[in-house]
């Protein structure tokens, strides 16, 4: 692992999660590649601009009980920013609940704050029945008011973000 954050009270999740355990990776990497193996829904994650990052395993790692929702994986920026990432068949529905389940268990419930909070959903493919989107649209209320204006992206197959 490359250098440390240097001042861990300014970020409190990486404060409150900070165990190599379920921390995958901790440098400051060009592209971070989420899949799950032999699977072909894929995340990429660019850091054109070279800022300090913590990749973590949530599902198995910082939430290990199999009786919780929980999404795949987070990654945490140097400037408190924090992305949920849920890679999925097609269950739309179930992906929105594991999201929303993560963001209470690691985020509501110890009340860790957030510069911005982003969740991103990628799909096997998309069939989106009606009732989704209601849970959508709370999720996306929930991230714009309560978390720095965080926003949410779902797609089938890839989704790729840059800083």
């Amino acid at each position: 692992m490359a250098k440390k954050i240097k001042a861990q009270k300014e970020w409190p999740f990486f404060q409150a999660y900070h165990d190599c355990a379920y921390i995958s990776r901790h440098d400051c990497s060009k592209e971070v590649v989420l899949r799950e193996p032999g699977e072909s829904r894929i995340y990429k994650f660019h850091n054109k601009s070279g800022k300090e990052i913590v990749v973590y395993k949530i599902d198995g790692g910082l939430i290990n009980n199999e009786d919780v929702l929980k999404c795949d994986n987070g990654i945490f920026i140097e400037d408190n920013t924090l992305f949920l990432i849920e890679l999925k068949g097609a269950d739309l529905n179930h992906a929105l609940d594991q999201i929303n389940s993560t963001i209470d268990i690691l985020i509501k419930r110890p009340n860790i704050k957030l510069k911005k909070l982003n969740a991103r959903i990628i799909l096997s493919r998309v069939s989106v029945p009606r009732i989704t989107a209601s849970k959508e649209n709370k999720l996306k209320q929930l991230l714009h008011k309560s978390y720095g204006a965080g926003d949410y992206k779902k797609q089938s197959r890839t989704l790729e973000d840059t800083i």
